[in-house]
């Protein structure tokens, strides 16, 4: 678990940010720590305890809660509250809920009141309301719902809630309008590497070969591999492995499918003793008499469900839909008794929002084509929809329908009549975005084109794009990476250049391999992508002319091996590493010399906010470079002996330098580097210096600009920024 407070952009300098920038977090930008659960509600100070869990579907929220409410109740967690009150937001009658006594686990309803009263009588003090399943309330909520005034009490005035403490889960694409009202953000991450090592481990009770087995099964799919740090993709898998003689899924959709194939295969064989082949559920026709009807049925009612943005049914839903209840014999469906309610009241649910936008996704795939595209149009905008179009994609490979594209998330414009149409306004809606404001919509359009594997469309779209896609400040994991990976190869074979920008997108070593890895995707890709390590390199060999990676922890070996590939490329123009936590020594910078000394297109290169302890290796480099017009060295901990080392280097086609921000930069290095630059650099007409040394503009670089003059050179204008300055060329 990590908790993210202060807003800090682009800090990956923290051992422990660098070790949690892997794709999975959906906020990168903040400031995060990692966090014990006994401390979610510390440093809170005179705020409200409002703490906000979130995770992506299947990280364990719901688990989660309840385990709280378990340590409270065995006094291990939590001990200055005098009641803990779970809240499941999936229970119909919590939406009715107008009271504190509504939403009370009491069958007496005398007991409910009298707590109640209780409650208001302290103001809330000493309560603990855990309330699980923001993402799975409707949206339209009524306003007098005693959820609401949880949520949003009058703090101006001293209410029955005003000093309750609250714990909401959610999934972060349903939780933004939490962020202003919440004290503290935690987050459950997942799995890591060694996690998922011993949790298969265990599952496989100990059976080391086993386990290693399983991981390489796992690495040769970079969809399985990607999504296994949740939990509960994480255990669908090991039992997949168990039960299918070590077969896997390959796909995102494949995963729940099997969990969908094998609850009707058990329900065949415990329920009905029948040992027969299940079918493929995604062609009810192939399905055995005894279970057609009943996936027909929890198809229809998932597709219910995503259309009314409901997560619970209730007898009357089955009844109105003529739907029997004995589908909640087959095992997706769970028959819930609601525990806010005397007893009498059962809903059902699906075992996982992910199952369920799976089936629903089935139902839509089942219909005719121009209905499919017209459900698209109706529930365009839907919180879950674009869910559900992930699996629709991988179902279909939307062969059948491409209009539905439309299932794009949020998107508030009419839906065209075809897929170019929107694909078109989808591009332009994404432009018209502030450079540092996520995309999330265009990214969901590049996840399409690789759901669809349709090379022309995506040139269709990096037509669109001109040749720029600008994803920079939009949080990717692994499966995104992979999507763009296919993208920019399936666009490789087309003329112009491509700029590709992932600045502050939360890629480090996973994503760096996803996105290599999404080449060998393209059928247009004759690439030999490996299958371990930093391999972003061969995305960009003569298909890129701009690559931004900045603030994504990219390391020393993913530079050598980018370096390398770059070495003979002959189409990158622009190359940004900003803050990628590379460290330049005389030990590790050949990579840099290696790129300057072969390559004979790039012009800009940016390596300012990491670390530099020796300049030779780049000096080096940029004596015998020929096209390098603009380099960026800002804040690199650069000194007196680094400018030096520059210097030497320094005889090339240079226009604009950059090494502001070095704080142990004295007036003798400006010195240094104005003797070289009074007969070198013939071309450079900008300097930028750091911020203390400004007095050297009108002493040091006055004379030197003199002596230029004399010598036929242009006049060099000279900068000073402070620490603060964040330099674009």
């Amino acid at each position: 678990m990590i908790q993210k407070e202060k807003i800090q952009r682009g800090r990956i300098d923290d051992e422990f940010v660098k070790l949690t920038i892997t794709g999975k977090i959906d906020d990168i930008l903040l400031l995060k720590t990692p966090v014990n659960l006994t401390n979610i509600f510390s440093e809170i100070g005179d705020r409200r305890n409002f703490v906000l869990i979130e995770g992506a579907p299947g990280s364990g929220k719901s688990t989660l809660a309840l385990h709280i409410c378990q340590e409270w109740a065995k006094g291990k967690l939590f001990q200055k509250f005098d009641i803990a009150i779970l809240v499941k937001l999936r229970d119909p009658l919590v939406r009715e809920a107008k009271t504190i006594a509504d939403v009370l686990p009491c069958i007496d309803t005398a007991v409910a009141n009298k707590t109640e009263a209780v409650i208001k009588s302290l103001y809330g003090k000493g309560v603990l309301w855990v309330l699980d399943g923001w993402d799975e309330l409707p949206s339209d909520l009524p306003r007098d719902s005693i959820i609401n005034k949880l949520i949003r009490p009058d703090m101006s005035q001293k209410g029955a809630l005003h000093e309750s403490a609250v714990i909401v889960t959610s999934r972060p694409s349903s939780s933004a309008e939490l962020h202003p009202l919440v004290s503290s953000r935690v987050e459950v991450l997942g799995f890591t590497p060694h996690q998922l090592e011993q949790y298969f481990t265990e599952c496989l009770n100990g059976d080391s070969q086993a386990v290693q087995t399983l991981l390489e099964r796992i690495r040769e799919n970079p969809v399985v591999e990607g999504s296994c740090y949740l939990p509960l993709n994480a255990s669908i898998i090991v039992n997949c492995f168990l039960s299918d003689n070590h077969s896997l899924p390959t796909s995102n959709h494949g995963i729940f499918i099997s969990v969908v194939q094998s609850s009707l295969k058990r329900y065949l064989k415990e329920k009905l003793r029948k040992t027969i082949p299940v079918g493929n559920i995604t062609s009810p026709d192939s399905l055995p008499s005894e279970i057609r009807t009943q996936t027909v049925q929890m198809c229809q009612l998932a597709y219910h469900g995503i259309e009314k943005n409901k997560a619970t049914f209730t007898d009357g839903d089955l009844a109105a839909l003529h739907i029997t209840k004995e589908i909640s014999n087959v095992g997706l469906l769970q028959t819930v008794p609601s525990i806010i309610s005397d007893g009498d009241l059962v809903y059902y649910c699906f075992l996982h929002l992910s199952i369920q936008e799976l089936l629903a996704a089935i139902h839509i795939s089942l219909m005719p084509p121009k209905q499919q595209i017209s459900v698209f149009q109706k529930l365009f905008g839907n919180p879950r929809f674009s869910a559900v179009f992930q699996f629709y994609a991988g179902i279909t490979k939307l062969s059948t329908s491409r209009p539905i594209l439309s299932l794009l998330p949020r998107f508030l414009c009419p839906v065209p009549a075809t897929v170019f149409d929107l694909v078109r306004k989808v591009v332009k809606n994404e432009k018209e975005k502030e450079c540092d404001e996520p995309k999330p919509l265009l990214l969901s359009l590049i996840n399409c084109l690789y759901e669809a594997e349709d090379s022309r469309l995506c040139v269709f779209v990096a037509n669109l794009l001109n040749h720029n896609l600008y994803l920079d400040y939009t949080t990717m994991n692994p499966i995104d990476c992979l999507s763009v990976g296919y993208f920019v190869s399936a666009c490789s074979n087309t003329s112009n250049g491509f700029t590709l920008n992932l600045s502050n997108c939360s890629i480090g070593d996973q994503g760096c391999k996803f996105l290599a890895r999404g080449l060998s995707k393209c059928p247009n890709s004759n690439n030999d992508i490996p299958t371990a390590g930093i391999h972003i390199a061969e995305i960009i060999e003569n298909t890129i002319s701009g690559l931004d990676l900045s603030f994504n922890a990219i390391g020393n070996s993913g530079l050598s091996t980018l370096c390398e590939a770059l070495s003979t490329n002959t189409s990158l123009k622009r190359l940004d590493l900003q803050r990628c936590s590379l460290t330049i020594s005389d030990d590790n910078g050949a990579a840099l010399y290696q790129l300057l000394d072969t390559n004979n297109s790039l012009e800009y290169l940016d390596l300012s906010g990491n670390t530099v302890t020796s300049c030779r290796h780049i000096a080096a480099g940029l004596a015998v470079n020929k096209t390098l017009r603009i380099l960026g060295l800002y804040n690199c901990e650069l000194t007196d002996q680094s400018i030096e080392e520059l210097s030497t280097g320094l005889i090339n086609k240079i226009e604009r330098l950059d090494i502001s921000g070095n704080a142990s930069i004295t007036e003798d290095g400006m010195k240094t580097l104005a003797r070289h630059l009074t007969t070198h650099c013939s071309e450079l007409t900008r300097l930028y210096i750091p911020d203390h040394l400004t007095s050297c503009i009108k002493t040091v670089f006055r004379d030197a600009n003199k002596e230029r003059k004399r010598n036929g050179l242009p006049e060099i204008n000279v900068y000073a920024f402070n620490l603060d300055h964040c330099m674009y060329f």
